[in-house]
Parts: C-alpha cells; sequence; structure tokens
C-alpha cells in the first residue's frame, strides 16, 4: 500500500506534463521570436536612402532657377531705367536746344525794334512783322508804323549798348516766356547819347520751325 502510494506522487499526471511543455515551448518561442531581429524592407531601406538625394537635386535646381529669374527680373528692371533715362536725357537735350532758340529769337526781335535810324526803319518794319504771330503779330503793321512816325519827328538815332535775354518760363502750350534787359542811348533834337535801361517780358512761341513773338509786355519792376 506504502509502496503504491509514493509511486503514484512520484508519477506526474499525463495531462499536467503536457501542460507545462507547452507552456514552455510557448515561452521559449517567444523569446526567440524577441531575439531575432525584424527583416527590412529592401525597397523601403531604398527609398529612404535616396529621398535626401532627390531632395538635395530639387533644391539645387530651385534655387538656380530662383536666382536666374531674379537676375532676368534685374536686368529688365536695369534696362527700363536705362530707356527712361535716354528719355529724360532726349528730352532735357530738346528743351534746352528748344531754349535757347526762343531767346536767340526774343533779342534778335527785340532788336528790331530799336533801329538805329530811319533810314533803317524799313529793314526794321519788314523784321519786326517776319517776328509776330498771334496778338503781337495782329500788332506789328501797326507797330512798325507807329516808329516811323516817332523817329521821323525827332529824327530820332538809337543804339543798343547792351542787351541781356534768358529764358524764365516753359509754358504747357509749348510757348517760352523770355525776359529781355537792354540799355540803349538815345539821341534825338534835344538829347544826345541819352542813355536808358528797360526790361521786356516776352512770350515766344514755336511756328514754321523757329520762334515769334506772341505777346509783349513791358516790365516794370
Amino acid at each position: 500500500m506504502e509502496g503504491d502510494a509514493g509511486s503514484g506522487r512520484l508519477t506526474p499526471p499525463e495531462d499536467e506534463g503536457a501542460s507545462i511543455t507547452d507552456d514552455e515551448v510557448g515561452s521559449e518561442g517567444s523569446e526567440d521570436d524577441d531575439a531575432l531581429p525584424e527583416a527590412s524592407d529592401p525597397i523601403a531601406s531604398t527609398d529612404a536612402d535616396a529621398a535626401p538625394g532627390q531632395r538635395s537635386r530639387l533644391y539645387s535646381r530651385g534655387w538656380v532657377i530662383g536666382v536666374a529669374a531674379t537676375l532676368l527680373v534685374l536686368a529688365l528692371v536695369l534696362a527700363g531705367v536705362g530707356v527712361l533715362a535716354r528719355l529724360a536725357d532726349d528730352d532735357m537735350q530738346t528743351r534746352n536746344a528748344n531754349e535757347a532758340a526762343a531767346v536767340q529769337a526774343a533779342k534778335d526781335c527785340v532788336i528790331a525794334t530799336q533801329a538805329p535810324d530811319l533810314a533803317t526803319m524799313e529793314a526794321s518794319q519788314r523784321k519786326i512783322i517776319e517776328c509776330g504771330t498771334g496778338d503781337f503779330g495782329a500788332q506789328a503793321v501797326l507797330y512798325s508804323g507807329v516808329l516811323v512816325d516817332a523817329y521821323q519827328a525827332a529824327q530820332a538815332q538809337v543804339q543798343v549798348s547792351n542787351i541781356r535775354a534768358a529764358a524764365e518760363r516753359h509754358n504747357d502750350d509749348g510757348t517760352v516766356d523770355v525776359l529781355v534787359a537792354l540799355r540803349v542811348k538815345v539821341s534825338n533834337s534835344t538829347v544826345q547819347d541819352q542813355e536808358t535801361g528797360y526790361r521786356l517780358r516776352v512770350q515766344m512761341a514755336p511756328e514754321g520751325g523757329t520762334y515769334k513773338i506772341a505777346q509783349l509786355d513791358q516790365v516794370t519792376r
């Protein structure tokens, strides 16, 4: 009896042995799985390695395109500035040339109103009429006739001793206001070489490739 009982305790049940074996196997399998490294995906690894290089090339290409575009815009801006500067320079040269022509024409026409004597009055009359346009042109014939009468009555002789002229203003209609200052010596039946000076504001208008007097006023101050 005692021998059988001892033998029964030393021999484990079949189910218990099988259960322990399965658990041990399962545990060992889990440990083996944890110990093995995960298999890497070669395609994913290749893409990951290639992506930085592609991004670098794309970045370099974009940087080059950006710089080229910036340089192109800068070149266009500089070209535009150059064209504007050239146009402004051309306009300034044209303005200066027109101003010089208007000033010289004003001097010549004003001198024509100061005929040296009666003998030269006929030529002065023609010059005054040629110089006139606009309001002054309508009065040029009458003005020259009055001068002839004044010279005859006083037996006048006139000498221009000094004349200066400068552009005062450029008007929107293309006319140029010219300020003329002159000094003359007058001799007649009562005085000899009486010197006097005065200033005239002459509005010069472009006509027929030259400038003519459109208006003439004496400046009192």
